[in-house]
């Protein structure tokens, strides 16, 4: 092909220079969002059926301290422990569905998805927390701090110690073993209750004066828990 004939083909072929080319491709970034709208955003990927527990334990503290019925508080102790199961297994939904890969490539990296139902999870949790708290306490006559001290901690234990598992080899393969763990805490809690007055007795005055602390120090440990977990993301998408 001559020289001339290039050229021909470049004067026939030429495309302009386009138009508002910095503007059109700065409309292609997607708008930046806020932490709230993450949040909500990443609320509505939990499943439907964590929020309906959430609903039960408090549809339940609420009947039973209308009805006065007995063992409310510690049914909602004995219960509470599954809820951290829930959030555990919210976290690993992508390694179940092979999805690891895949979501480490969106808009928002893998770490930020598992923060952010994390936090969800732990506020829904708050939430529980304080309207049962205070709604059992006046009903039967107790202190709000005690019982939220008597609830909370069944649910730290369990967190912190389903957390740990979860990012070992077992855990890896055994997707429920936090259900089991919060089982565990559960029948224990229920033995504690109803056929050890001793140990309620001396459990009852260990909270009452060291309660707080040994909160702060279990909320402590969940909170390292977590950041472990998230930290070890990245490891398990390149295992």
């Amino acid at each position: 092909m001559t020289n001339e004939m290039k050229d021909l083909l470049n004067e026939a072929f030429y495309a302009p220079e386009p138009k508002n080319k910095k503007a059109f491709l700065k409309n292609l970034r997607p708008r930046e969002i806020s932490t709230i709208e993450m949040l909500w955003q990443q609320a509505s990927y939990i499943r439907i059926s964590v929020w309906l527990f959430a609903a039960a334990i408090i549809a339940f503290a609420l009947a039973g301290s209308y009805f006065k019925v007995g063992g409310t508080e510690n049914f909602i102790a004995m219960i509470m422990p599954f809820t951290a199961t829930a959030a555990v297994l919210e976290t690993k939904r992508s390694q179940k569905y092979n999805m690891l890969e895949l979501e480490m490539a969106t808009r928002f990296s893998l770490r930020s998805v598992v923060f952010a139902r994390m936090t969800v999870l732990g506020v829904v949790s708050l939430i529980i927390l304080s309207i049962s708290s205070p709604v059992i306490a006046l009903a039967f006559g107790g202190k709000v701090v005690l019982t939220a001290i008597h609830i909370l901690i069944p649910y730290l234990i369990t967190m912190i110690i389903s957390l740990r598992i979860e990012r070992s080899a077992l855990g890896r393969k055994t997707e429920y073993i936090s259900s089991a763990v919060a089982a565990v805490v559960a029948i224990t809690v229920y033995w504690v209750c109803n056929f050890e007055p001793g140990i309620v007795i001396k459990y009852t005055s260990v909270i009452e004066t060291w309660g707080l602390l040994i909160v702060f120090a279990l909320l402590a440990l969940a909170i390292m828990e977590q950041w472990k977990t998230i930290n070890n993301i990245n490891l398990e998408v390149l295992a």
